[in-house]
């Protein structure tokens, strides 16, 4: 039963999102930021935000962070047409067909949180907490992070093959 456990926790972290994985290269560590006098957010208020490109502002910030919400809120939903549209590999001339869409989706997930939003350069990267279903094993709260990319002026969810 245990192994079976543990072989259902490993299909889980690959499987949250068959497009949630960052690609084998490791972001570069980012310098700190210039402003240290910036207050620190309230634990129940926005989720954390950290710049540590100087070209990234706090506008750039939240029109990534809403980008990320609406994916999210689509996810839950399962709404396959939003997904879609915010997907990097959907874009003209992209891989990514409407009619394979479907695989989008993922596991089931509520209860999404956006723990973390930053910015480097024309990459994106966010922390996502979700409550996920894993078959008989019921609701699984799990984090990961999840990759954006900036294209044409405009954020879109980095599609993984």
């Amino acid at each position: 039963m245990l192994k079976k456990y543990l072989s259902l926790l490993a299909l889980l972290s690959v499987c949250i999102s068959p497009i949630a994985a960052i690609g084998a290269e490791e972001p570069k560590p980012t310098p700190p930021t210039q402003n240290a006098s910036q207050p620190a957010p309230a634990e129940d208020s926005k989720p954390a935000a950290s710049v540590s490109d100087q070209n990234a502002s706090a506008e750039q910030l939240k029109v990534l962070k809403e980008r990320v919400d609406r994916y999210w809120e689509a996810r839950q939903a399962r709404d396959i047409r939003t997904l879609y549209d915010l997907e990097s590999a959907a874009r003209p001339g992209g891989w990514l067909k409407l009619e394979n869409a479907m695989s989008l989706q993922g596991l089931p997930v509520r209860k999404v949180k956006v723990e973390e939003v930053k910015i480097e350069g024309e990459k994106g990267f966010t922390r996502i907490s979700a409550e996920v279903s894993i078959g008989t094993l019921g609701w699984i709260r799990q984090t990961i992070e999840d990759p954006w990319i900036l294209l044409d002026g405009q954020w879109y969810h980095e599609t993984s093959r």
